[in-house]
């Protein structure tokens, strides 16, 4: 015999032994399993809406944390770009003008050499603008770029004048392949943060 049918077989053997009080006995238990399962139920209610709002400010506050960092990031790629532009300026107005039909580039290295303390000058005020939003590596490219300039003003007073002019001509060369690189790595900067 299925169990189910011996509780409905037992349930009426006990009501009829009980008669009219069984009844109210059993209404009862009804009410009183109606209200405990109530209770319950009420109780699950108060910890599953008590869960919902903690989640509920969780997400809110992950959202909020969210939303700082993008923020962050949106104001460092703005300085970042900025300070590409402003590099871009300032490498063509170091980058000496195609001047005269026979230029070559020992011409151009004089012209760059010839202005090594204004060079410094134009370096240092950049970095100390943009120093914060370059890498590293950028940053000690463009103090290299800055010695260079820096070490080589005076060079035309240390050695005699055919020598220092060779000398000066070689250092502009590398300081306009130094600023190259720099460019390049600007971009390369960039370009990445636009990529994620």
């Amino acid at each position: 015999m299925p169990t189910s049918e011996v509780v409905v077989s037992f349930g009426s053997s006990v009501v009829a032994l009980l008669g009219g009080g069984g009844v109210v006995l059993v209404a009862i238990c009804a009410f009183i399993s109606q209200f405990i399962t109530d209770r319950t139920i009420e109780g699950h209610k108060a910890t599953l809406n008590a869960e919902l709002e903690r989640l509920k400010n969780e997400l809110a506050k992950e959202s909020e944390l969210h939303k700082l960092k993008l923020r962050k990031a949106e104001i460092l790629f703005d300085r970042e770009l900025e300070a590409v532009a402003e590099f871009g300026t300032l490498y063509r107005r170091i980058t000496p003008r195609y001047s005269h039909p026979d230029m070559d580039w020992d011409d151009a290295c004089a012209d760059v050499a010839s202005r090594f303390s204004t060079i410094e000058e134009q370096l240092e005020n950049y970095l100390t603008k943009h120093a914060p939003v370059l890498t590293e590596a950028l940053r000690e490219k463009l103090r290299h770029c800055k010695t260079t300039a820096s070490h080589n003003k005076f060079m035309e007073y240390e050695m005699p004048e055919d020598q220092a002019t060779s000398t000066t001509k070689a250092e502009a060369g590398r300081l306009l392949e130094g600023l190259q690189n720099v460019e390049s790595g600007l971009f390369a900067l960039v370009r990445n943060e636009t990529r994620d």
